[in-house]
Order: structure tokens, then C-alpha cells, then sequence
């Protein structure tokens, strides 16, 4: 008979088998218990903490030792440790702690039971009873069948306990049921299965009750769907039969490869070693030593999931099933090619290496890679020479975003429709504006406003993978959300993917709660419920969609009330105006005009509002005018009056006008080419031309 209890020892941070008979066989609600708080982004108040039910709060730790425990108020605590994880940047929490493992059997020929006695401690109370659940994982080696208990609120919400996300099993408590299972499996089939497979927690007893011979052939069977689906239902059994000790030789008959003996090796402790080969294969890399080290990661290259891979024997590749997922992979695919070509192998496995075993894939490293990729042969010759010179750096990120945001000037607009509930996001909360990207002219703008690559995300948005919410207030643009999903923020950032400040991230987290959004890990800062009880009171007023500057065309532009001229509105125009077919006035010989605003009133009349306003001393519409001369659109090119009227408007503190002024001089001065004023122009009048609030 088998009956082992295993018990959490903080010394060891790890699960050891309990030694107390009591804790072994007495029923949980029976025993002594020790509930823990560990914390982390409190500040001060960081580390572990216990909770007394006698003065029913959680108190500072001064001594632990030994299933003991001691608080700064001196009361002392002793049973069975849980432990439950908070951290301030983690919205969701967890609230299931497991407190005892048991793996249990009455003889060999018997049902093998794995089961947890978990606390919901949400209901951690003195007034309250304890609500105990127990998770029960039963296995039937012999029948190759399991039942494992379920968890939910309610019976629609009702999965298996192992799904739970932040709940596995320990490994203590893996190998001793697998230890177990094993001898049933010599018992029937007169063999003794060896397992070597680092795959951990209930995974590996789910794969060893599918296949005890070879565990590491269940978790490639996406690999191989192709194969298995052209054969049909029983396509896995019938290539890879249940008794069979020996399927590498199989699959590298399937793949007609001839791996190096290294690779049988690495496949007994990681079937994604396999994925790898056959990744590198196909990248055609020749460092077979250097590559090994790969065998032995997890299931992840660069933050996406090996057992998402799969095998086309029609194209011979190795790729990904997911729509989502394959266009990152295709991404970094060809990165990773680009980046071998010009450094080598090495340099590019080294990368590899560490992005893939530590994880550390970034939200800027995709924001760099994704638009490296979609957009290589239009992005000039020296951001890449920056990009291989610093890798994924943050003034790359800037430099591909500005380049990228200039780009798609030249895109056609595309309308963006949504559906009531997406409309209903779209919201005024005291002073501050909640506004969606109703057409993807709107996305450069942003992407200049807060200096990031979202004008990169236009196909995203156009099919609604991505829902781009930006926030403004009196002073400006506060906060740019990406929304995934339809109601989870995946991103919350102010300029330069800077963490947003605290009182726009208390009415971003207000906001998300109204609209009933899901803030995921590292977004938005979440606020505590009593937090989010003192914004109840702030009004809530829903905004009809009102389109934007840079969403309207010329006839829309012309014919706005004065009252609703904003930041933008005259380079939006001059935009517009030299783009335009309009037929622009040829003034005769013999006209006479006061002055230099009549005539230019005469010759471009679409472009009246510009020269007023010019002429009156408004910045932004003095660089207009500026662009107008240089660009010779309607008017006569004329370089010296273009930087006139930059320097006037830098005169009266145009920042970006100064900036315009230097740049016309040096170009002047080399005899720019249109290409470099064009430059001139996306890059430093795009990039603030639209902040409001900001400098003209």
C-alpha cells in the first residue's frame, strides 16, 4: 500500500514528504495550519507575512523555521505552511494554495490517486468557515485512462484543476506517482519503463499514462499532425504504436533526416530538442557543438511555444499553426536569417540562446522586430547599420518607429468600424478623454505624438487583432493602450513607452473597470478596491465619435467652424492642398498686390486660412507656409523663402521650426536631393507636429 503526504517547507522553498503521522492521515480541516502572504512591489512592507486569526490580519515574520512560526506581535503559529504569492503588478492574484499533496494506492493492480487539499484563501476569516477544496487526479495505468476533479463558480465555468494556470504539480509529488506507475506497467507488460523526460508537473503523468515507453512522443504529436491527420483517427497510434521502446528511429525515418548522435540523446530528456534540429536544418546551420546547447531548453524559442510547431513535408518546413503567433514567427525567422548573414552563425545562435532560455523577449524587441521585418526594404540603410551595431535597443526602437511613421504618410486611410460595445469605450472621465482610432491616418499621428512604432500596427487594427485606444486631456496626450482580444489591455504606455504616471493610471484602471476590460500582468498598476471606490463618484460621460484632424479631407478641413481649429489643423491643410488635383490661380503680369498674403490668397484660395494665420504670427502655420515654398506645389519652389518662414516661427519659440531651419540650411547648403527634404519633412514635422499642448 501506498499513502504519502507531502507538506511545503519554506527552508528547503520546496515540497518534502511529511514526517508527522498526524499530517499524513488525519483529514485536512483536522490540522493545524499556517496561511502566508508573501509580497512583493509594497515597498516596506515587502517579504512574508502570517495570518493571526486572533487578531484577524496578516503580521510580520520575525522567525520561521520548522512548520513554526513567529510574529512581531509574538504570537506563534505551527502545521502545515501555504504560502500565497501577491505581488502589487499582478491585477489577477492568485487564491488557491495548496497545503498538503498526497499520492495514494492500495496495491499495485489498484487506481494510482494524486490529490491536493487546497485553501480558497479569499475566505481566510476568523468569521468565516474555511472553504477547502480537494483536487483529485486519478489514474488507471492499466486501462490508460485518468479522471481528474474539476474547479469553478459555476457549472459553465467548471475545467479540470490542472488547467488552472497558476497550479501544477510539484515534482516530489510527479515522481512518486510516476515511481508508482511504473510498477503497474512492468506488472502487465513485463517491463519496467525508464523515464528520463525533464517535462514537468501533470503533463508528464497525463503523457506517461498515454505512452510509458516513450513520454516525450506525446508532446510531438502537433509536430507531426500532418501526417497523423492524412492516415485519420488512429493516424498516431498506427505510425507510433503503444508498445513501441524505440521512436526516434521512426521519426527520423519520417523526416528522412540523418541527425548527429547527439540529438538521440537530447531527445530522451527533451522532445522539443527535435524541433530545434529540424529548426536549424532548415536555417541550413553548420556549428552542430554550438546548436546542442539548444536541445536542452524548455519548449520556448524566443517566448513562443515549441509545441505550437509543426512539420509541412509538402514544403519541408517547420512553422507554426496559430495566425497570430505565425506572423511572429515569420518575423523573428527572418531576423535571425538577416542577422546570420551579417554576423554569422555564432553570433546569431548566441542571441537566440538568450532570449529563448531566459525569456526575455520584450515587449520593445517585438516592436522592433515586427516592423524590421514587414517593412526591411523600405527602412534606410542606417538604422539597420544601427540596429546590428546595438541589437534591439530603445533609440533603434525610436529610429524604426520615426522611419516607419513617415512611411505611412503615403498609406491609404482606412476607415475602422466597431461595434457597439468597442464604441462604448470611447468616453470623457472628468478631464480626460478615452478615444479609439477610428481611421489608420490616426495611427502616425500617435506614433509620432508618443514616439512609438503603433503606425506599424495598421494591419492589426484593420483586422481587429488590435484595438488602439489613446487618452488626452486638456495639457495633451496622456496614454496609449493596445487592447487584445476585444477586452484585454495588453499594453498601457505614455511617450516613449514610458510607465504611465500615477493619476493617469488610477483613471486608465478606473476606466478598465467600467468598460469591464482584463488588465494583464505589467500594463496598468492596479488600484486596490478602496482605490477604485474614490473615483466612483467622477461622471462618466460617453463621446460621439467626432473625426479627427488628420482623419478629414480637404473639403472637410475648409469647411470647419473656426471654433474647432486645433494643433495640426494648417499642416493637415498644407498636406492636403499640395496633394490636391486643384487647378491653383496663375496671377497675370499686370496684377498688382499689397502684399505677399493677397498674392498668396489669389494664387492658392484653399490655402487662405494658412496665410492669415501666418501672417498673424501662428507657428504652425508659418512652418505650413515654409512647406508650401519648398515644396512648389501651386506655388514657384523658392528654398530662401521656405527657411525664411522657418526661421521666423523658430524665432518665436518653434522648437520643431528650429530643428526645420537647421536641417533646410545643411541641405541648402549640400544641394539636397528630394528624397532628403522629403526626410526633412516626415520625419521632423510628423514626429510633433500634432501634440496638443505642445510646442508648434
Amino acid at each position: 500500500m501506498l499513502d504519502i503526504a507531502f507538506q511545503y517547507s519554506y527552508e528547503k522553498k520546496d515540497w518534502v514528504q511529511c514526517t508527522n503521522t498526524d499530517f499524513v492521515e488525519k483529514n485536512i480541516e483536522e490540522l493545524p495550519i499556517v496561511p502566508m502572504e508573501e509580497w512583493t512591489g509594497y515597498g516596506d512592507k515587502d517579504g512574508l507575512h502570517v495570518y493571526c486569526y486572533n487578531h484577524d490580519r496578516f503580521e510580520d515574520i520575525i522567525t520561521i523555521y520548522d512548520n513554526r512560526v513567529i510574529s512581531a506581535d509574538g504570537c506563534i503559529f505551527e502545521g502545515l505552511f501555504g504560502i500565497k504569492k501577491i505581488s502589487q503588478y499582478d491585477y489577477t492574484g492568485h487564491k488557491l494554495i495548496p497545503y498538503r499533496w498526497r499520492v495514494f494506492q492500495r496495491n499495485v493492480y489498484s487506481s494510482i490517486n494524486v490529490a491536493a487539499d487546497v485553501l480558497d484563501m479569499e475566505y481566510l476569516d476568523r468569521r468565516r468557515k474555511l472553504r477547502w477544496y480537494n483536487f483529485a487526479f486519478s489514474i488507471d495505468i492499466t486501462k490508460r485512462k485518468y479522471i481528474i476533479s474539476q474547479y469553478g463558480d459555476s457549472h459553465r465555468d467548471r475545467v479540470e484543476w490542472t488547467k488552472i494556470s497558476s497550479f501544477d504539480i510539484p515534482d516530489v509529488v510527479v515522481s512518486t506517482a510516476i515511481k508508482s506507475m511504473k510498477d503497474s506497467v512492468k506488472i502487465a507488460y513485463g517491463i519496467r519503463p525508464s523515464v528520463l523526460s525533464q517535462i514537468k508537473g501533470y503533463r508528464k503523468i497525463k503523457a506517461f499514462i498515454e505512452r510509458p515507453f516513450d513520454i516525450n512522443i506525446v508532446f510531438l504529436k502537433h509536430f507531426f499532425w500532418e501526417y497523423i491527420c492524412e492516415i485519420g483517427d488512429d493516424g498516431f497510434d498506427k505510425i507510433f504504436p503503444y508498445e513501441e521502446k524505440d521512436n526516434y528511429k521512426i521519426i527520423c525515418k519520417l523526416l528522412d533526416i540523418n541527425p548527429p548522435k547527439s540529438l538521440r540523446k537530447a531527445y530522451s530528456y527533451n522532445p522539443f530538442s527535435l524541433v530545434w534540429y529540424m529548426i536549424f536544418k532548415q536555417w541550413n546551420i553548420k556549428d552542430i557543438n554550438y546548436m546542442q546547447k539548444f536541445f536542452y531548453l524548455d519548449d520556448c524559442i524566443a517566448n513562443m511555444y515549441l509545441n505550437k510547431f509543426y512539420y509541412n513535408p509538402v514544403e519541408k518546413r517547420t512553422t507554426r499553426t496559430e495566425y497570430d503567433a505565425l506572423d511572429r514567427w515569420e518575423a523573428v525567422e527572418f531576423y535571425c536569417q538577416w542577422l546570420m548573414r551579417q554576423k554569422g552563425e555564432k553570433r546569431m545562435l548566441k542571441w537566440l540562446y538568450y532570449v529563448s532560455a531566459k525569456r526575455e523577449m520584450s515587449k520593445l524587441q517585438w516592436d522592433i522586430i515586427m516592423p524590421f521585418y514587414q517593412y526591411h526594404n523600405d527602412l534606410s540603410e542606417e538604422v539597420k547599420s544601427r540596429l546590428l551595431r546595438d541589437g534591439l535597443t530603445e533609440y533603434v526602437h525610436d529610429a524604426i518607429s520615426m522611419e516607419v511613421t513617415s512611411l505611412s504618410e503615403n498609406w491609404k486611410h482606412t476607415k475602422i468600424k466597431y461595434d457597439e460595445k468597442i464604441l462604448a469605450y470611447e468616453c470623457r472621465i472628468g478631464e480626460y478623454e478615452f478615444r479609439l482610432v477610428h481611421n489608420t491616418g490616426m495611427l502616425p499621428k500617435l506614433g509620432a505624438v508618443f514616439n512609438n512604432c503603433v503606425a506599424t500596427y495598421r494591419d492589426r487594427v484593420i483586422n481587429h487583432k488590435s484595438i488602439i485606444v489613446y487618452l488626452i486631456s486638456k495639457s495633451g496626450y496622456k496614454a496609449c493602450i493596445e487592447i487584445q482580444r476585444k477586452c484585454h489591455i495588453v499594453q498601457a504606455l505614455g511617450k516613449y513607452n514610458h510607465k504611465l504616471q500615477n493619476d493617469v493610471n488610477h483613471i486608465c484602471c478606473f476606466w478598465a473597470k467600467y468598460n469591464n476590460l482584463v488588465i494583464e500582468p505589467d500594463t496598468l498598476n492596479p488600484l486596490s478596491d478602496e482605490e477604485l471606490s474614490e473615483l466612483e463618484n467622477i461622471p462618466v460621460e460617453q463621446i460621439p465619435y467626432i473625426k479627427e484632424v488628420d482623419e478629414m479631407n480637404l473639403s472637410e478641413l475648409l469647411a470647419l467652424d473656426d471654433s474647432r481649429i486645433v494643433d495640426g489643423y494648417y499642416l493637415r491643410l498644407e498636406e492636403l492642398i499640395s496633394k490636391s488635383n486643384k487647378q491653383c490661380l496663375s496671377a497675370p503680369h499686370w496684377m498688382n498686390f499689397p502684399d505677399e498674403k493677397s498674392k498668396l490668397s489669389y494664387i492658392i484660395p484653399d490655402g487662405r486660412r494658412i496665410f492669415e494665420a501666418a501672417f498673424a504670427g501662428n507657428t504652425e502655420a508659418m512652418r505650413a507656409l515654409g512647406f508650401m515654398y519648398y515644396k512648389g506645389k501651386g506655388l514657384k519652389r523658392d528654398c530662401d523663402k521656405a527657411l525664411q518662414w522657418f526661421v521666423k516661427a523658430a524665432n518665436l519659440g518653434s522648437k520643431d521650426a528650429k530643428v526645420e531651419t537647421e536641417r533646410l540650411k545643411h541641405l541648402i547648403k549640400q544641394q539636397g536631393n528630394e528624397r532628403d527634404l522629403a526626410i526633412l519633412q516626415a520625419l521632423y514635422n510628423l514626429r510633433r507636429r500634432m501634440a496638443v499642448g505642445g510646442t508648434n
